[in-house]
């Protein structure tokens, strides 16, 4: 690579996961359309505890990303600090149990200072991610 500050892993690595979680931030997610255009929407996330590849998000049920999920799995999600970020590469699988994406939803309202109460009765879908490829600035 001609940047010394890029690096290019397979994984999560322990200090990359310590840095996603030092501070509250706002991951972009882009998801590709029917037509080819990627879709970018600002994230709420979670590591998930049981699989150390895998970042956990949730949306609402029909919604643009939950059908263009359905349809097409492949992901990026991108994570910055100034001149520090992260690029993740991988796929996702949805989970539609409906009490468990509430309860990821509302877990991750807590997390970033929501009432998780506000998604009482909405129909939820929780985003398990499978990091394929990490891109980093340093």
């Amino acid at each position: 690579m001609t940047d010394p500050a890029l690096t290019v892993e397979r994984l999560l690595s322990d200090d990359l996961r310590d840095w996603l979680m030092a501070e509250l931030r706002y991951p972009v997610l882009a998801v590709n359309t029917p037509h080819g255009a990627p879709s970018q929407s600002v994230m709420w996330f979670d590591l998930d505890p049981d699989r150390p590849d895998t970042i956990l998000m949730n949306t609402r049920v029909g919604r643009a990303k939950d059908r263009y999920l359905r349809r097409d799995p492949r992901v990026s999600l991108a994570f910055e600090e100034g001149l520090t970020w992260a690029a993740l590469r991988g796929t996702v699988e949805l989970d539609d149990d409906r009490e468990r994406a509430l309860a990821d939803i509302q877990r991750l309202a807590v997390r970033y200072g929501d009432d998780p109460q506000d998604f009482s009765g909405q129909q939820r879908v929780t985003i398990r991610m499978r990091v394929e490829k990490v891109i980093r600035h340093d």
